[in-house]
């Protein structure tokens, strides 16, 4: 009975996961819209690039693990079968093409306008980070929905 229960609850906290990183990715993007839309004087503050920072790492480490770390092993393994690894798999794929198109849009860009280094890595941090988050989150939601 222990483990139907386990197996429930790793069901509701897979969907709950699924929602979460669209929520978060939403987030992530906005934020990134304010920071771009602030004046250019406070826009590279230590504080606004040290938050920016750390919400990268925190998202790095949920599309590494897939989230949950504090929840028991039985669970996290439940969470973690071989569907969600896929999907994991997948999304850091995307990042990974997402970062390499926005450099290049970067590059080309900063022949026709200059662009800072702190620029340019925020743009294309931003890109990369949140393009594998909003793809592992459909991905996720797209197996729940079907399984």
């Amino acid at each position: 009975m222990e483990d139907i229960d386990l197996v429930e609850k790793a069901e509701r906290l897979g969907r709950k996961r699924a929602q979460v990183f669209f929520v978060l990715t939403i987030v992530f993007f906005a934020g990134q819209g304010l920071y771009f839309g602030a004046p250019e004087a406070t826009r590279d503050s230590p504080p606004r690039i040290g938050a920016w920072l750390v919400l990268v790492l925190l998202m790095l480490v949920l599309l590494a693990t897939g989230g949950f770390l504090i929840r028991g092993r039985a669970v996290r393994e439940l969470l973690n079968d071989e569907s969600a690894r896929a999907n994991r798999l997948a999304a850091q794929a995307v990042g990974f093409w997402a970062t390499i198109l926005a450099l290049l849009a970067v590059y080309v860009e900063s022949i026709f306008d200059p662009v800072s280094l702190n620029q340019a890595v925020h743009i294309v941090g931003t890109i990369g980070v949140g393009s594998a988050l909003l793809a592992f989150a459909t991905r996720e939601r797209r197996a729940h929905r079907l399984g």
